[in-house]
């Protein structure tokens, strides 16, 4: 079973310089996930947290970095999978379109 240590040592082997690394991570453990890109000198660069509901808590990140590159860490705006109704929000249908 590879960890995501793993992942990060056997990516930074396969990306050329500049190359970028994208994972689904769960949100509570995203210091986990940026100590083992870093430790792989794979520089985190774009977040996005998703929300499973507006007012909750995120449970999931979808993180980006990128191979030898400088800091430099961008925040997008967060996902809601659903609204305080129940129903699928507008930003994740444009995700499927």
């Amino acid at each position: 079973e590879a960890g995501i240590a793993d992942i990060c040592r056997t990516a930074f082997s396969l990306l050329q310089n500049g190359g970028r690394l994208a994972v689904v991570f769960p949100a509570p453990r995203l210091l986990e996930l940026f100590d083992a890109m870093r430790a792989a000198r794979l520089e985190p660069k774009r977040v996005l947290l998703v929300h499973p509901m507006e007012g909750r808590a995120p449970n999931l990140v979808l993180a980006e970095a990128v191979k030898a590159a400088r800091p430099g860490l961008h925040f997008l705006p967060p996902l809601f999978v659903r609204d305080k109704s129940g129903s699928e929000t507008e930003g994740l249908k444009r995700m499927y379109d």
